[in-house]
C-alpha cells in the first residue's frame, strides 16, 4: 500500500499537478519555422504558421504549396512569387494564393538591399503607412525583417494587369498614377504624420558614386544616351552634393523613389483598383517631384510625353491641391520636376554595373531607362537649375 501510494505521488509529480486554486501556465507559442531564403524553402508549415499570426488563417493548416516567380528580370532588391495553396481541416476565408517576397540571391544587389534596410522600411510602410493611406494597397499577412532571412507575405493582386517599363505606359495611365501618388503625398505634406515616420530615410544616396560610375555609363550606354544627354551627365558630374541639398531644402513627402510600370498594376479602369502601386522597399521622405521625373520620364513612351510633361505636372498638382496642398505654387512644382529630372540620371549610373556581361531583360531595362529618363531631362531644360 505504500508502494502504492509513493507510486501516485511520482506519477503527480511527473505530471505538474498545480495546487488546488492555482493556475498552470499557458502552453508555450509553437516556435516559428525558419524563414525561407530559398523558393524552394517556402513550405505548407511556414504558410499555416505566417498566415496564422496575421489572422488570415483561423483554423486548419497549408497542406500543399506551388510556388511560381513572377516579374523575374523586374525587379533587383527582391524575389517575388505568387504561391498557390491548399488547405485541410478548414481554411475558409483564407486566401486561395498569396504573394511572397524574398531576399534576392547573394550578391551585390543582396548586399545594397541590405545597406538601404530594404525589407525593414517596406515592412514598416505596410504596417504604419498602409492603414492611413488613401490609397488601395496590397494587405500584408505576415513579415519577417529577420535576420538570418527576410521575407513578406502579401495579398496576391493577380486580378490586374502587371506593368511593363520596357514596353511604356500610355499617357492616361501615367495621369492615373501621378493622381494616386499626389493624394498619397498630399496627406503626408511636410507635417507632423510624415514627421513621425523617423524611421524613414530622407535620401537613398543614390547619387554618391556618380562621377565615379558616370564614365561606365557613359562607355557601355552613350548611344542611348545621345550627344544632349551625354552633356547633361558631364556638367551633373561633381554637382551631386549640391543637388542633395537642394533637395533636402524642398518641401517633403512620402516619395515611393521607384515609381516606375514595372511597379505597378492595372486594374479596372474607374475602380478603386484602377492603379496599384507595389513595392514600397525605397520609399523616403523628400522631393515629392521625385517620383513625377521617374515615371514620365522613365516609363512613359516618348512619342506620348515629348511636349505634354507640364501637362503630366499639373495632374499631379492639382492632385496635391485636392488633398490640401496649399502653400505650393506650379512654378515651384517646375523647379522641382527638373531637380527629380537630374536625380533621376543618377539611378542607371549606381544600377547599370548590375546588368554588365549580361544581355538579359535586365540590360534591355537599363538601355530603356538610359533612353528615356535622358531624354525627358533634356526636354525639361533640367540643367537650368545648375547654374
Amino acid at each position: 500500500m505504500e508502494r502504492a501510494r509513493r507510486g501516485n505521488r511520482c506519477a503527480l509529480a511527473r505530471r505538474r499537478v498545480a495546487p488546488y486554486g492555482a493556475r498552470m501556465p499557458p502552453p508555450a507559442a509553437p516556435a516559428a519555422p525558419p524563414t525561407p531564403r530559398a523558393p524552394q524553402e517556402i513550405s505548407p508549415a511556414w504558410l499555416t504558421y505566417a498566415l496564422r499570426a496575421g489572422g488570415a488563417l483561423r483554423d486548419g493548416a497549408v497542406t500543399d504549396c506551388r510556388a511560381t516567380a513572377i516579374g523575374e528580370g523586374v525587379g533587383f532588391l527582391s524575389r517575388v512569387l505568387r504561391v498557390a495553396l491548399t488547405y485541410a481541416g478548414g481554411g475558409a476565408g483564407a486566401p486561395a494564393s498569396v504573394v511572397v517576397k524574398l531576399e534576392p540571391d547573394a550578391g551585390a544587389f543582396h548586399v545594397l538591399g541590405d545597406e538601404l534596410h530594404a525589407f525593414a522600411r517596406e515592412i514598416r510602410f505596410y504596417r504604419e503607412v498602409a492603414a492611413v493611406a488613401p490609397v488601395r494597397l496590397p494587405r500584408l499577412y505576415y513579415a519577417d525583417a529577420g535576420p538570418p532571412s527576410a521575407a513578406l507575405v502579401l495579398e496576391d493582386l493577380s486580378f490586374a494587369t502587371p506593368g511593363d517599363q520596357v514596353a511604356g505606359m500610355h499617357a492616361a495611365q501615367v495621369h492615373a498614377t501621378l493622381r494616386l501618388i499626389g493624394g498619397l503625398q498630399a496627406g503626408f505634406w511636410d507635417n507632423a504624420a510624415l514627421a513621425a515616420l523617423d524611421w524613414m530615410p530622407s535620401s537613398n544616396r543614390i547619387g554618391a558614386d556618380f562621377d565615379a560610375r558616370w564614365p561606365s555609363l557613359a562607355q557601355h550606354f552613350g548611344a542611348q544616351i545621345g550627344a544632349d544627354g551625354l552633356a547633361l551627365g558631364e556638367r551633373l558630374r561633381g554637382r551631386c552634393d549640391w543637388l542633395e541639398a537642394a533637395i533636402a531644402r524642398r518641401p517633403r513627402t512620402i516619395v515611393h523613389s521607384d515609381l516606375r510600370a514595372d511597379n505597378l498594376l492595372f486594374g479596372p479602369p474607374d475602380s478603386a483598383d484602377a492603379v496599384l502601386i507595389v513595392d514600397w522597399q525605397l520609399a523616403i521622405r523628400s522631393l515629392g517631384a521625385f517620383d513625377v521625373a521617374r515615371l514620365m520620364g522613365g516609363s512613359e513612351l516618348p512619342a506620348e510625353r515629348r511636349g505634354h510633361q507640364r501637362e503630366a505636372l499639373a495632374t499631379w498638382h492639382d492632385a496635391l491641391r485636392a488633398g490640401g496642398v496649399r502653400d505650393y505654387a506650379f512654378a515651384d512644382a517646375q523647379r522641382d520636376l527638373r531637380l527629380g529630372a537630374l536625380a533621376v540620371l543618377t539611378w542607371p549610373a549606381h544600377f547599370h554595373t548590375g546588368v554588365l556581361g549580361s544581355r538579359d531583360r535586365g540590360w534591355t531595362l537599363v538601355e530603356t531607362i538610359c533612353r528615356r529618363v535622358f531624354a525627358s531631362a533634356v526636354e525639361l531644360d533640367a540643367g537650368a537649375v545648375l547654374e
